[in-house]
């Protein structure tokens, strides 16, 4: 199934993002956290792309679908030549994977310059135009962000990528994390002002440690608000830090459900405590279904 019609039936979508394994010691952590969360009834999840493991990622995403019968997309990104995006995408086709989230990449650390390994594939829209243009009849995927990436000079930028990658055939967008949802709402604002009207769903983390907030923040371009950074630096542990990050995410779930968001789609990091938390949450205030 299209990932796109489970975002336009009318209820709330929830999704988990899983990350690829590095190398084999990551396995053990992954198999059981996607083996915890597939009991608590996602609609669909993501997994991650690395181009050193890029064959665990398609092996994840097709035991996903085949073992727990749930819609899993992978992630694809401009790390591969047009010959090797095509075999990959073939495969996709052959195994009944229905959904690919076309991405451009990560580049290889802070502040280096990201290398893509075809001139004609060097954004995420030229990906979401390969793959459209190819006759794939895979649902597209793509990110966007709800403020300014450290590699965009300004919005303005960033949203015409943004509208880019729709007009080359991407059927949603998943945001960056935000932690303050302001960003979302104006993000969603322009987006509809501009004729977007595909669906924008918004991504969200639980502040796990004092360490990953400043990785992802560093990584994403997502600010912290004031009130929030005070209680975090006035924490006595990462164990409280963690509790504040679910208090403060569950705040934005419940205000993003309100205004009527397609889904809620959470960066695990391969984690299953926080997700799961804030679930048991939503679900008892019935703001999603059981």
């Amino acid at each position: 199934m299209r990932i796109v019609d489970l975002l336009t039936r009318g209820r709330p979508t929830v999704s988990f993002e899983f990350m690829a394994p590095r190398d084999e010691t990551e396995v053990e952590v992954l198999e059981k956290t996607v083996a915890t969360l597939a009991g608590h009834a996602p609609d669909w999840v993501s997994v991650t792309y690395r181009l050193r493991t890029g064959e665990k990622t398609l092996e994840l995403v097709t035991r996903i679908k085949r073992h727990y019968h749930i819609e899993a997309m992978a992630h694809l990104t401009c790390a591969n030549s047009r010959d090797e995006t095509r075999r990959i995408l073939n495969w996709m086709e052959r195994e009944g994977v229905a959904n690919v989230l076309a991405l451009r990449g990560d580049p290889p650390g802070p502040g280096e310059p990201f290398q893509p390994a075809d001139p004609e594939l060097k954004h995420g829209s030229d990906l979401v135009a390969f793959v459209r243009g190819n006759g794939y009849r895979l649902g597209i995927g793509a990110a966007c962000s709800a403020e300014k990436h450290p590699e965009s000079p300004d919005l303005e930028h960033e949203f015409r990528y943004l509208r880019l990658k729709v007009e080359a055939g991407a059927d949603f967008l998943i945001t960056q994390m935000f932690f303050d949802n302001r960003f979302y709402f104006d993000l969603v604002a322009r987006a509809r002002a501009a004729g977007i009207t595909v669906p924008i769903v918004p991504g969200l983390m639980p502040v796990p440690s004092r360490r990953s907030l400043a990785f992802v923040t560093q990584m994403s371009g997502a600010t912290v608000p004031d009130a929030l950074q005070a209680e975090i630096d006035a924490a006595a542990d990462d164990d409280a830090i963690r509790r504040l990050g679910v208090d403060h995410c569950i705040k934005q779930c419940v205000q993003l459900l309100e205004a009527g968001v397609p889904g809620l789609h959470f960066y695990t990091f391969n984690r299953a405590r926080a997700p799961i938390e804030i679930l048991g949450t939503l679900r008892g205030q019935q703001l999603l279904a059981s």
